[in-house]
């Protein structure tokens, strides 16, 4: 979905943009409600996304020695077809 963006027109990506952050929202509010889940942000360059997950529980959501971050970012990589090391 995210590789196919260079050919897109401007409203489509717009779209885009949106249903993606929409599901990324739904789906970390899922996974970290009990961890004090406030909010992400999405910062895109051409070589990396950078998913910025903002928290009260910080060491909650980063889990014994980062297990957890780790195991939410290989499902967001998974969920969104994102490339090993891109986001």
């Amino acid at each position: 979905m995210m590789a196919n963006r260079s050919k897109m027109s401007t409203k489509r990506k717009f779209v885009a943009d949106g249903c993606f952050y929409s599901e990324l929202n739904e789906l970390l509010t899922r996974e970290l409600a009990a961890d004090g889940y406030a909010g992400v942000e999405v910062r895109t360059t051409p070589m990396k996304t950078s998913i910025i997950i903002r928290a009260t529980r910080t060491q909650n959501v980063l889990g014994e020695k980062g297990q957890r971050i780790r195991e939410l970012t290989s499902v967001v990589q998974k969920r969104f077809d994102f490339d090993d090391d891109a986001v």
